[in-house]
């Protein structure tokens, strides 16, 4: 009876160890987790911080759940280190022999090296602890930097709890590694309508403060702040495994095959820790989006617990939601192919805008504003590499439904929905 140790209890090390669980009912299959409950959803922490649902609705499974399947919970034991010759783990608990082992030890917010940046009232939206900080900070000014999806969604939280909120972005438009102009600048729009105030093409340079936060300075100017949240970014926890000897990649990910396997015997990873390959681009790096984790942790697991399992690539799928319309995109936006060689065709539709990236003569993004439901059509497309002059010529083809999302799961969605527009 093999005994399969999960490190980490996000999606990833939560589909590991039941589907180890599955692949071998004889297996012992152990989750450790520094966590004082099991798996949370980052997607709507800022849900949470807006009021809109109560806190126990970020956790999506109980403890029983785990018991009930056969899997052993270890809840507030951090992995500390690890013996890769003696096949041990060394916990805040004691001791604990393995067989083989996958880590999914996710990723943590990468905070700027500024002045100031570790003073109270500092902070990103990553996990439920700070979440918590945020519900309980009283109303006041604050400033959110970075405009990808984690900075909007904390900027729409806030404002919703009644903050004065100033979005700060680098980049002269919002969400730029999802959309290209005019679908980013309609997102920008639905933003201020708000009341949040865009701050665009500016740099943090340093936190203000004495005792606590009081503000940013930026490259151009200095706003007042009683919370300052960094939104821009975030790292994979990869600490634990390179302390063994795991070899890492060069995006500082666990370095894995299409097993999820890592270079070392009997060691698997999974989630925003690993390395993987980009289907659309064949670049290798760290895809942090939870339909790839959760499709990395089946892997891993069953790969642990001897069964047949392969990883296809990671996909950059996402969605942010407008009101009652929504924005999706697929593939990186044109303005990213840093080369120059990539154009966009963009379409008014009667039911919204679409917009495709297209590199060589064929699709290799696709972006949505209103009917998102075509973005599975357009994946379909994207994947296959299809010659975009026939979907350029007919636009009514953008809007086909193909069956491309049905064993990828779910549009993978940013929970930063209540952007009126």
């Amino acid at each position: 009876m093999p005994t399969i140790a999960v490190v980490g209890c996000g999606i990833a090390g939560d589909e590991a160890a039941f589907a180890a669980r599955r692949a071998d009912p004889t297996a012992r299959v152990v989750v450790f987790t520094a966590e004082p409950d099991p798996l949370i959803s980052p997607c709507v922490l800022a849900d949470y911080v807006a009021g809109e649902i109560p806190r126990e609705r970020t956790v999506l499974r109980r403890p029983g759940e785990y018991a009930r399947a056969g899997i052993e919970l270890r809840l507030n034991d951090p992995v500390r280190e690890w013996d890769p010759d003696r096949r041990e783990l060394v916990t805040d608990s004691g001791r604990f022999a393995f067989d083989r082992l996958v880590f999914a030890t996710g990723s943590r917010a990468a905070f700027p090296d500024l002045p100031g940046v570790d003073l109270p009232g500092v902070l990103s939206l990553r996990t439920l602890g700070d979440a918590d900080r945020m519900r309980r900070a009283p109303a006041g000014r604050a400033v959110v930097v970075g405009t990808g999806l984690v900075g909007v969604e904390a900027a729409w939280a806030l404002r919703e709890r009644g903050w004065d909120v100033t979005l700060v972005g680098r980049r002269h438009r919002v969400l730029p590694r999802l959309f290209d102009e005019p679908i980013a600048g309609r997102l920008a729009e639905a933003l201020e309508r708000m009341g949040i105030r865009l701050v665009l093409g500016e740099s943090p340079v340093e936190v203000l403060g004495t005792g606590r936060s009081e503000g940013l300075r930026t490259s151009r100017s200095t706003y007042p702040a009683d919370l300052v949240v960094f939104g821009a970014g975030q790292r994979p926890q990869a600490e634990l495994a390179a302390a063994g000897g795991v070899p890492l990649g060069p995006s500082g990910g666990i370095a894995t095959d299409p097993t999820m396997a890592t270079g070392l015997e009997g060691a698997y990873a999974c989630g925003d820790c690993a390395e993987t390959v980009d289907r659309l681009t064949g670049r290798r790096g760290v895809f942090m989006l939870w339909n790839n984790a959760r499709l990395q942790g089946r892997v891993a697991g069953r790969a642990a617990a001897g069964a047949p399992a392969r990883f296809p690539g990671s996909l950059g799928v996402s969605t942010v939601h407008a009101g009652d319309r929504a924005a999706a995109s697929v593939g990186l936006p044109a303005a990213e192919h840093r080369d120059g060689s990539a154009d966009l065709v963009h379409r008014v539709t009667p039911d919204g805008e679409l917009s495709l990236v297209i590199r060589n003569g064929r699709v290799v993004g696709a972006q949505a504003l209103g009917n998102t439901a075509r973005i599975g059509g357009l994946l379909g497309a994207v994947l296959r590499h299809v010659q975009a002059e026939p979907l350029v010529r007919t636009p009514p083809a953008w809007a086909v439904r193909l069956r491309a999302l049905r064993a990828f799961g779910p549009l993978e969605g940013s929970k930063a929905r209540k952007l009126e527009g």
